[in-house]
Order: C-alpha cells, then structure tokens, then sequence
C-alpha cells in the first residue's frame, strides 16, 4: 500500500516551503514516507504522516544539516587553481635515449598522480567526518536513544555506518526498534521471574540490567 511518491513530496514542499531539500532527500523521504496512508490517500491524511515524521525528525533540521554538508564538502574540494607555467631548460640527450622528453612526461604523470592520490585521500577523509558528525547529530536527537546508558551509547552510535546506501535515517529507525525490543524484553522477563506467591511482580525496567545486555551487543 503506497501513494503516489510525487503527491508525497508535494506536501512536503507545501507544508516546509522554507526547508532547502534537494531532490535526491526529497525522493529519500517520499520514498519513506509514501508507503504509510491508504493508496487514496487525500492530502491531509498525507500530511498527518509527514507531520508525524517531523515531529519525530525536523524536516527543517535535516535540510539545515544538508546545506552545512554540501558546504563542507565544498570547501574540502576547492576548485585548483591554474598552475603557473615556468620555463625549462630543454633536456640534454644521453647516450642510449634518443628521445629525453619520454623521461620528463614520465617524471611529470608519476607527479601528477601522487598529487591526485593525497587530494582524493584528503577529501573523502573531510566527507566521512562530517557523515559522522550528521550520523551523531541524528542519533543525539532520537528520544529512544537518548534512554541507552552513557557507557554503551558511544558503541551504539558507532553502529550507524556513514558509508552504508541505507539512509541515517532508517539505520537510526532500526537500532530504535532494537533498543525497544531489548527494553521490552527486559521488563517481560522482571515481570514473570517472581517466585510463585512472592506477591505483584515488578514491572519496572531493570536499568543495570538493561546496560549489560546491551553492552554484549
């Protein structure tokens, strides 16, 4: 069941006129979101989805954290300027090398190919860390999350992979679900493991016990 994924981002522009979303996340979010109302969905039951996926997530913090990663991206790539043509003495011929230039165009693409290697490795190292920082950014923001202990939240975030083609987003969505799951489970097991006719079972979360499950994970 799924709507049109363009009266999705429609209402996305209609409702966060203001948000500067690109259209590779406005594709990322209809994709996302259009699967939650009936196939006829008017516009406001649409709406009623988005506005409780932005309550969860800002629409406009995600697209204010999309310009801050095109400009970091931007200034980690700087267009090179045009290099400066100097003069060189014309090479000397050698015994046994009738054509010297052979040499110096060898010399030069060797250069110019240890050059292209630093500025590449710089680059894609600049992308990953701001892809952290976003990853970081998103999960601080995660109400579910907030709740893991501070001594495992840190492998937790690590979780999130910055080079995976699954979206913040939905890895964020998944380890929620997980930690609900363990947190529920938990409270399951305090529930049912009184002895018989030692009274009301407690049904409140073991924390401690909580942190050592997910400290094995």
């Amino acid at each position: 069941m799924a709507v049109d994924k363009l009266k999705v981002i429609a209402r996305l522009k209609a409702l966060f006129p203001k948000a500067n979303l690109s259209q590779k996340r406005l594709d990322a979010l209809a994709d996302k979101l259009a699967i939650k109302p009936a196939d006829d969905a008017d516009d406001s039951a649409i709406d009623v989805v988005i506005n409780d996926f932005n309550s969860i997530l800002s629409i406009e913090d995600i697209a204010r954290e999309d310009d801050r990663v095109r400009t970091l991206e931007a200034k980690a790539n700087p267009p090179a300027p045009a290099p400066t043509p100097t003069p060189s003495p014309a090479p000397t011929p050698t015994p046994g090398n009738p054509n010297p230039s052979d040499d110096v165009n060898q010399k030069l693409l060797e250069a110019i190919t240890k050059l292209t290697g630093e500025v590449e490795a710089i680059k894609t190292g600049k992308v990953i860390e701001t892809k952290k920082a976003t990853a970081s950014e998103l999960f601080g923001k995660s109400e579910v999350l907030k709740r893991i202990p501070e001594t495992v939240r840190k492998n937790w975030e690590d979780r999130v992979d910055v080079n995976s083609e699954t979206s913040f987003e939905d890895q964020i969505s998944a380890l929620e679900s997980e930690y609900s799951l363990l947190v529920q489970g938990t409270a399951d097991s305090n529930q049912y493991a009184g002895a018989a006719g030692g009274g009301n079972p407690t049904v409140a979360v073991d924390e401690k016990l909580v942190e050592d499950i997910v400290n094995t994970m």
